[in-house]
């Protein structure tokens, strides 16, 4: 079984991907990070795990701990929109709508006819000026 393991390794690291992707479906967020924990020591650097972990700390509101997840995601694969929107949304719930706009401008530049990323740009800038108001 153990050699199996060895050979099928992104396979292993797919179950607890689903595994977690389940868990937070559920609700259990902390039994998903542990299941995305375990799949990036099987899969070090994986940006789509990485983004999925970070979904699952921004729910229980460990904001700082998800964006750093996006970050790593990020640096792997910078066109990562998804990322991008996750990030940008974190930002926002940390009311730093500077950073916030930034992620949204990515998105804009990566897929330019992108309305949802427009709406959110737009309502980060009210929200920054409404801040300095």
């Amino acid at each position: 079984m153990e050699v199996a393991l060895k050979n099928d390794t992104p396979g292993v690291a797919q179950l607890f991907v689903r595994r977690g992707f389940d868990s937070e479906q559920e609700g259990n967020f902390i039994e998903a990070i542990d299941d995305y924990d375990t799949a990036l020591r099987i899969s070090p650097g994986n940006a789509e795990i990485l983004y999925r972990r970070g979904i699952a700390f921004s729910k229980i509101g460990e904001l700082d701990r998800a964006i750093a997840n996006f970050d790593e995601a990020l640096s792997v694969n910078p066109a990562f929109v998804e990322a991008l929107y996750a990030r940008g949304n974190a930002w926002e719930n940390k009311r730093r709508f500077d950073r916030a706009i930034e992620d949204y401008d990515a998105i804009l530049r990566l897929v330019p006819n992108d309305w949802q990323a427009n709406n959110k740009l737009g309502d980060a800038l009210r929200e920054k000026l409404s801040v300095w108001a």
